[in-house]
């Protein structure tokens, strides 16, 4: 299953997984003793292996590492969640500030017809029902756009009303990805690729 997985994908993981890396922090085993979920990250992984981050219980408490696809049990994506509207099943528990920008999001997409899925702290609790957004959460989203959106719809996207929530709008295309703010406000953006990031035209 991990040779099929993409950035932002959560992966859940055998509890038997040994993680690649050196200097593991001590959280790190408690984080995925309490939930074996990772997250896709976007890096460049030796073969048989996928790169993924780790959570913490803290904004600060993040780990970059890899483990063997082999001990992927599990994956849920932003596409899914959003499919599934996955946000009814947990309304309790997230701010009703962020389910209204779900909804808002979900329709204006439905009328594009654009492949898009919550991500971050929003996409990893509609997962896993851990608790990890609050009412000052931005909502992180992806669109997956392997052909050229039009601009006229990219403009309606960064002008989506969201009562007090900030969309962080991330455009995944081919070659890498790009904040949606960045590409409206000029050519040049920086472009998030497995190489690394880099100034560049994104395009398609």
């Amino acid at each position: 299953m991990g040779g099929n997985v993409r950035v932002h994908d959560l992966l859940w993981i055998s509890k038997e997984t040994e993680l690649r890396s050196l200097h593991q922090p001590e959280w790190v085993g408690d984080a995925l003793g309490q939930s074996p979920v990772v997250v896709v990250r976007r890096a460049e992984a030796p073969t048989g292996f996928v790169a993924v981050g780790i959570r913490g219980t803290s904004r600060e408490q993040r780990y970059a590492t890899f483990l063997r696809q082999d001990d992927v049990l599990a994956c849920r994506t932003p596409e899914s969640l959003a499919a599934e509207q996955a946000w009814h099943e947990s309304s309790a528990a997230l701010p009703l500030s962020l389910l209204n920008a779900l909804r808002v999001v979900s329709e204006f997409s439905k009328r594009r017809h654009l492949d898009w899925g919550p991500i971050g702290s929003v996409g990893y609790q509609l997962a896993t029902g851990i608790p990890a957004a609050s009412i000052a959460s931005d909502l992180d989203l992806i669109i997956r756009c392997d052909e050229l959106l039009s601009h006229t719809c990219l403009q309606a996207l960064h002008a989506i009303q969201a009562g007090p929530v900030r969309l962080d709008v991330i455009l995944e295309g081919p070659r890498g990805a790009v904040a949606l703010e960045e590409y409206l406000h000029s050519p040049q953006a920086l472009i998030k690729t497995i190489m690394g990031p880099r100034i560049a035209v994104f395009t398609w």
